[in-house]
């Protein structure tokens, strides 16, 4: 990414993120709309993600604030909130959160989301870990109440992570990746032996049931169900794969795919691919399912949108994988998709054929990805993100 003048995207996005980064967190955006100025978990922990890995004080100093909000108002079974947002009392001294664990389903991913968050912030000496010991442990033992099974994955429901207006659900890959890292990452911390064991066990589950060996693909299963398959192509899970190293022959041939169906195209690849028209069976189902409204457009959002979060993603993979072709031509995608908009001010996603802006502006989700393409094989890459 270019970063060589103050409207550079690169530059551009390290001042959104710190613009977002107060006193009670890293919000979401800087638009109030349908409660985006809030401090979403996921979207936090990745934003100060990229505060740690550029070395940025205020940025990463909102991770730890983001980080301490949501121990204190973690549930009682060990649950991390969805988001919250801090009220001012005017009859109080005190500031008031309004918190949410979900609304229309509760956000699984918000918890391993947090582990991440602790391990990295305190492998960067950002916080403390030991005030964050009991809590950890907390949301270890929820994740593992989840799985109830004892068969290593964890069964979620329809919009239960982050592509939470879409027909997305079962045992979602996504989510077992998540948990895998999360898992080895706070073992290391804390020297855990029994979640380092864990980590490797889910972590052999995704290799065993994600990839079937009898059949020609050029992606893992997204996710699967006692009665539905969703063999789609999952931009999100793909590149956590590479970018965590977890289940790493699954990240390579799905990098593989990633390679000659899209970049070796001078394709952006999107958020889930095919995408759900009109004729699809899943086409009513999604269009009734939306919180505030639908926004699954066919190329839209979740249902085929390019996002920037997830390019980042995909440069943090390519790098640690040591793809610098793909990663340097992924680059030049992102450059020159985004000089050829009129405009473009962090927007959450863009249109998977016109690559028009479209979602809530000032994201720092978007925000993130961009900083993510630019740090990619750098150092610090290196040091904070493999073990």
């Amino acid at each position: 990414m270019a970063v060589t003048d103050a409207g550079a995207p690169y530059t551009r996005a390290v001042s959104l993120l710190r613009d977002l980064s107060g006193v009670d967190g890293i919000r979401a955006s800087r638009s109030s709309t349908a409660n985006y100025d809030a401090v979403f978990a996921r979207d936090a922990v990745m934003a100060g993600i990229g505060g740690l890995l550029i070395r940025d004080q205020q940025i990463a100093a909102g991770l730890v604030r983001t980080l301490e909000r949501l121990r204190d108002l973690q549930g009682t079974e060990g649950q991390i909130a969805s988001n919250y947002r801090v009220i001012e009392d005017r009859g109080s001294a005190k500031s008031q959160p309004q918190v949410s664990f979900g609304t229309l389903a509760p956000r699984i991913d918000a918890a391993s989301w947090y582990l991440i968050g602790v391990a990295l912030a305190a492998r960067a000496a950002a916080l403390d870990a030991a005030a964050f010991r009991v809590s950890v442990r907390a949301v270890v033992r929820l994740l593992d109440a989840l799985e109830y099974n004892g068969r290593h994955l964890i069964y979620v429901p329809p919009g239960g992570n982050w592509a939470d207006e879409y027909v997305h659900e079962g045992y979602i890959l996504y989510d077992q990746v998540l948990r895998a890292w999360a898992l080895r990452l706070v073992g290391a911390l804390y020297a855990e032996k029994a979640w380092v064991e864990k980590a490797g066990a889910i972590e052999q589950a995704i290799q065993s049931q994600y990839w079937p060996e009898d059949t020609n693909r050029v992606h893992p299963l997204a996710a699967f169900s006692p009665t539905v398959t969703r063999d789609v192509f999952d931009l999100a899970a793909c590149s956590l794969l590479a970018a965590s190293g977890i289940a790493e022959p699954l990240a390579t041939r799905a990098l593989d795919g990633i390679s000659e169906r899209f970049l070796g195209r001078s394709q952006l690849p999107p958020a889930f691919d095919p995408v759900i028209d009109e004729s699809h069976p899943d086409w009513p189902a999604l269009r009734r399912y939306h919180l505030h409204e639908f926004r699954n457009r066919p190329h839209e959002y979740h249902n085929g949108g390019i996002w920037p979060i997830w390019l980042g993603w995909l440069a943090l993979g390519l790098a640690r994988t040591k793809r610098a072709a793909d990663l340097d031509r992924l680059r030049r995608l992102v450059d020159a998709t985004i000089r050829a908009l009129p405009s473009f001010d962090f927007e959450e996603y863009l249109h998977g054929k016109t690559h028009a802006p479209g979602g809530i502006p000032a994201m720092a989700y978007s925000a993130t990805g961009i900083v993510f393409l630019g740090v990619a094989g750098s150092e610090e890459h290196r040091v904070l993100l493999e073990l």
